[in-house]
């Protein structure tokens, strides 16, 4: 009988503990009215900061697969890091241009900025349209994938999500899908 008290009281304590952390970090960070609009539902979006948190010159690899088009971007094999971080690029197998290359990914990082975002749980009924798939050089061998959605009910918002990412980024409808199109 004992034990279960305090295991109990061990039990209110760490939620206490949590529900306190919580609060205070809330109302260190509050949510700013000035980057704050609505989505069409009436759903509060919160400015973005960006879904796209990468060095461009860590990027290997971009693959894209959109409802109309897909490409791969990627770089040519190198003997060392530092040739890879000089060397050229293929899109589709077809060597491409460095600075078309690397517009390309200024464009990608970029298209996470121009929107704004909101919980993730919150969007309705949404239909996934496209993967992208990046590739980083580094520690992390692990390929970041992020989905693109879109509501039913709101074709003209295009969202972008990444697993583990509370948060929707909404971008900009046209420049999806001009980035899409580039073959």
């Amino acid at each position: 009988m004992h034990v279960k008290k305090s295991i109990g009281a061990a039990v209110c304590l760490l939620l206490g503990v949590i529900v306190a952390t919580l609060m205070a970090d809330r109302e260190a960070n509050p949510p700013d009215p000035a980057r704050e609009t609505m989505a069409a539902n009436g759903e509060q979006i919160q400015e973005s900061t960006g879904i796209f948190q990468w060095n461009d010159k860590e990027v290997r690899s971009v693959e894209w697969e959109g409802r109309n088009q897909s490409w791969i971007l990627q770089r040519q094999p190198a003997a060392t890091e530092e040739s890879m971080l000089r060397g050229g690029w293929l899109l589709n197998g077809s060597e491409l241009p460095v600075s078309q290359a690397e517009s390309r990914i200024r464009k990608l990082r970029e298209l996470g900025k121009e929107g704004g975002t909101r919980r993730t749980s919150t969007l309705s009924h949404e239909v996934i349209v496209g993967t992208i798939t990046v590739t980083l050089s580094g520690l992390k061998k692990e390929p970041e994938v992020y989905l693109i959605a879109v509501e039913p009910d709101h074709p003209e918002q295009v969202w972008i999500l990444r697993s583990g990412d509370p948060l929707a980024y909404l971008v900009s409808k046209d420049a999806y899908l001009e980035l899409e199109q580039l073959q």
